[in-house]
């Protein structure tokens, strides 16, 4: 078979047609590893340029492009106070001092997403910035066509940066004291989400999205079914609707154990599955047996495997992830990100297995 390009390999993978070799999706964010890849020393100030070139020789499909952050304490406007390091952050500072104080917040929050406006000015920025990242990943493409890497776009549900901002204990006392309100918030951050898909779809451009939201941990789901199906399920559903509607594919994302609520992710329109969490039971046999018709992206364990694992071990997982797919609509990558605990020489095994498994 031909070698295909990375956007027809990218497509009838997800199709479940036949590819030429297994593609790879990851996000990397590794020191070492983008490096190794992208041939000179990793800074902030080189990290975009030097990561596009790692990125642009190694994957198929990503998404998170950008290099390292220089680290820095940063106040949002919404009054949430940062702090970045290289490839992380984290809430040091919330705006708000009791109960009444947050209640206000959230408030003043619906109303910012019920004022978002992505209007033609923001599309041609978005459109901009990505053709960026995809004339880069095409400048390091490896066999000359100038071939870019895919990337993913990222479109939340809304429910992660809610839980994420509060915190997830003072979320669930909102959930059982104001759960109208609650509501309220995730509706706006939803509605204002969908008018951005109406404004920056394009299939052309990026045929993947990644709806998400982080609603599950390694024994179960964080928030309960039922909640779920009442607030959160049927907003999913517009989401991918809306996308669908673009013809665009619809890559779901959430760590952790899903199969509790995984025919109601499929009800909702999902296409795919990231990252197949494998340690909290979400191997990818296991997963398309239980729903054939999802292309599956990750199982390969990040956490203990690739971070503290040999390669011969991370090349027998691979295959072993490869053969229960049956060769047919799947990524080969970690369960989430190639992070700078993970060992280059196992990042090179796993790519190297994809490359030479057809």
């Amino acid at each position: 078979m031909a070698v295909m390009t990375k956007r027809e390999r990218v497509l009838r993978t997800v199709r479940f047609e036949e590819t030429d070799r297994t593609p790879l999706y990851d996000i990397i964010q590794s020191d070492a590893i983008i490096e190794h890849y992208g041939g000179e020393k990793l800074t902030a100030e080189n990290g975009d340029q030097v990561k596009s070139v790692a990125v642009g020789r190694a994957l198929d499909l990503t998404r998170m492009p950008s290099g390292p952050d220089t680290p820095r304490i940063e106040r949002r406007e919404d009054g949430i106070v940062f702090q970045y390091e290289r490839w992380t952050l984290w809430i040091i500072e919330r705006p708000w001092h009791d109960t009444p104080g947050l209640v206000e917040w959230i408030k003043r929050e619906i109303r910012r997403a019920e004022a978002a406006v992505y209007d033609r000015s923001y599309a041609e920025w978005f459109h901009r910035s990505l053709r960026g990242w995809l004339d880069a990943y095409a400048a390091a493409d490896p066999t000359g066509r100038g071939d870019p890497t895919v990337l993913i776009v990222e479109s939340g549900v809304g429910l992660t940066e809610m839980y994420w901002t509060t915190g997830i204990e003072t979320f669930a006392y909102l959930m059982a004291d104001y759960p109208d309100l609650v509501e309220e918030w995730l509706d706006a951050r939803n509605r204002a989400e969908l008018r951005r898909v109406a404004a920056i779809a394009d299939s052309r451009l990026f045929p993947v999205v990644l709806t998400y939201d982080d609603i599950a941990y390694k024994t179960a789901p964080i928030f309960s079914p039922k909640w779920l199906r009442r607030y959160w399920f049927p907003r999913l559903k517009k989401l991918n609707d809306a996308w669908h509607a673009r013809d665009t594919y619809c890559l779901f994302h959430s760590d952790g154990n899903l199969f509790p609520v995984l025919d109601d992710l499929v009800a909702a329109g999902i296409d795919g599955l990231n990252p197949l969490e494998v340690l909290a039971g979400m191997s990818v046999g296991k997963v398309r047996q239980k729903h054939p018709s999802l292309f599956l992206t990750g199982g390969i364990d990040v956490s203990q495997l690739l971070s503290f694992g040999t390669p011969d071990e991370v090349r027998a997982a691979c295959r072993q992830a490869i053969a229960e797919a049956n060769g047919r609509g799947y990524f080969l990558g970690s369960t989430t990100e190639l992070h700078w605990d993970v060992k280059l020489e196992n990042a090179i095994a796993m790519f190297e297995t994809a490359w030479e498994t057809p």
